[in-house]
């Protein structure tokens, strides 16, 4: 299994370890999905991780520039329906990245609400348009509603790579904590913001979400 899920004292873990690189394939997909299922009906809060050295290196790159279009849209268009469920939550997110962030990774950390990043020899990025993959519309909500303005066209038109102090400077991530901290600092935010009363968060954040949720959704089929 890539993806373990736990849960305790209301607030849910999901972490992905493939053992390597955290490449988001269909089988990954499937494992996060069903977590999914089983955190919406038992917790109020969620952590978001992936392994040491990598939270995310993005999609299988051989399906994603391959010969079959199709096949890299079916790929594209799921993880997009999980950042969809993500980013309007009606549950607090919290995200770890322990590593390398990429592609649908940086996309998945714009859509959880606390984005914690540990420090290291890490690199965060988009690399779409390098890799000569056009963008949709789903994966630029979450990156216009979380990138600091001035590093959004640089990260998204640029293919900009970012360490982890510019990733914070750039807005993909809020915090950066020691090599090792950045766990226990998730636990104790998901912790607190599990105490918030959940139908007024759910409602709250989906208002403030609603126009690119919607933007998100008509792009993805939803």
């Amino acid at each position: 299994m890539t993806v373990s899920l736990n849960i305790e004292d209301d607030v849910a873990s999901i972490n992905i370890d493939d053992g390597g690189r955290n490449v988001i394939n269909h089988d990954v997909l499937d494992e996060l999905e069903a977590a999914w299922e089983k955190v919406e009906a038992d917790a109020k809060a969620l952590i978001l991780s992936g392994r040491p050295g990598s939270f995310c290196a993005g999609y299988d790159i051989s399906v994603m520039t391959g010969d079959d279009p199709d096949a890299a849209a079916r790929l594209g268009q799921r993880g997009g329906r999980f950042a969809h469920k993500l980013f309007g939550s009606r549950m607090p997110t919290v995200a770890v990245s322990t590593g390398h962030a990429f592609t649908i990774g940086a996309v998945w950390l714009a859509c959880c609400d606390i984005r914690i990043g540990e420090a290291g020899s890490f690199k965060y990025g988009m690399s779409e348009v390098a890799l000569n993959v056009p963008f949709s519309a789903w994966p630029l909500e979450p990156l216009k509603a979380r990138l600091n303005p001035q590093h959004l066209l640089p990260a998204v038109l640029h293919a900009r790579i970012y360490d982890p102090a510019g990733a914070l400077n750039a807005g993909f991530i809020d915090e950066l904590v020691g090599e090792g901290e950045g766990m226990e600092k998730a636990r104790a935010a998901a912790s607190e913001l599990a105490k918030l009363p959940g139908k007024a968060y759910g409602q709250s954040k989906r208002q403030l979400r609603s126009e690119a949720l919607a933007v998100m959704a008509e792009d993805l089929g939803l």
